[in-house]
């Protein structure tokens, strides 16, 4: 995965390089904190530099096993000391240890040379301006007894266990990707939060977006260069909300959509969905996916083998609260 937008690239190398800045001043403050509370501390860490140094020389040029053991067992011992006089003084044994804003990547933005999750979230959040998720919106604070009747809980108890579980799970979900459709304000928005948000807490990157401000990105971004038009391949997980409400330009709207679905699947990157539009038609002439967006977009959307798709066919939550 590569970021192609130049500006995109140079505000994550701005974000990358005050991150390290960050941390570089904090573990100055601290040592500072503690090095004139206990002054014994900074001759105990230059000894340990010296000695790992040591070890490194040693390592490097003895090919026996062995050679490094008396290095280690120095510096095993400095650092047990050094804990013990922290500790004695009020500080937490940890006080000292190098700590990082992103620990995976350690603030350099790659991990075993791919893009790290955390600068995947801060391309994501630059070129959208963030991920779009409401996170007040959330499992913990889903409920149930908005659903007068003992049937819609049941069945939205069944839906909220099954998006829990997708949650749990991501990325490693037998079905990539979720299609939620239902009548207006039934809670489809606020399961794609919740997943959005617990999908966050985990780690990976995400991006909510609903499909008409979608259509109006890909439109203004005609009047940019290629590699600076929006690019919805980055997050690890795309959720696109109120799907059917964009406005259906010729030869752009479909088009971008197929586009998008035929990139994230192939990248096998996850999309979720959540339309007002019907299924299948009852023949009462309702538009449906197919007779809005055609049999290639369509078919796309519903391939049982990739997609999950999800009625939610409860009460309106938005009539019904008082």
């Amino acid at each position: 995965m590569k970021i192609k937008s130049y500006e995109v690239r140079r505000a994550i190398e701005d974000e990358l390089a005050s991150r390290r800045l960050e941390v570089k001043r904090i573990r100055q403050a601290r040592e500072d904190e503690a090095y004139s509370a206990v002054p014994e501390l900074k001759e105990l860490d230059a000894r340990m530099r010296s000695e790992a140094i040591r070890l490194g020389r040693t390592i490097m040029n003895s090919k026996s096993e062995n050679a490094s053991v008396e290095a280690e067992l120095a510096i095993r011992l400095l650092q047990k000391k050094r804990a013990e006089l922290l500790k004695s003084n009020g500080f937490s044994e940890d006080h000292l240890d190098f700590e990082y804003i992103c620990p995976d990547c350690r603030d350099t933005g790659r991990v075993n040379g791919e893009l790290c999750r955390c600068v995947l979230q801060l391309a994501v959040n630059t070129a959208f301006e963030d991920s779009g998720i409401d996170r007040e919106q959330n499992f913990e604070a889903f409920d149930l007894t908005l659903q007068k009747e003992a049937k819609n809980r049941s069945a939205m108890k069944k839906i909220l266990d099954a998006a829990t579980t997708y949650a749990d799970s991501f990325p490693d979900n037998e079905k990539k990707d979720i299609l939620y459709f239902g009548m207006p304000g039934v809670g489809k928005t606020y399961l794609l939060n919740c997943i959005g948000a617990h999908v966050l807490e985990r780690g990976y990157s995400v991006l909510k977006i609903n499909a008409h401000r979608l259509i109006r990105l890909t439109i203004d971004g005609f009047r940019s260069t290629p590699d600076d038009r929006p690019d919805f391949s980055l997050p690890d997980l795309l959720i696109i909300d109120d799907l059917g409400t964009e406005p259906m330009i010729p030869n752009i709207t479909v088009e971008t959509l197929l586009s998008l679905v035929c990139e994230r699947q192939s990248l096998n990157k996850a999309t979720l969905f959540a339309t007002n539009l019907d299924i299948a038609s009852d023949g009462s002439g309702v538009e449906t996916l197919q007779t809005r967006y055609g049999e290639r977009f369509a078919s796309r959307l519903i391939a049982p083998a990739r997609v999950k798709i999800q009625g939610v066919l409860t009460e309106n939550l938005r009539l019904s609260v008082r």
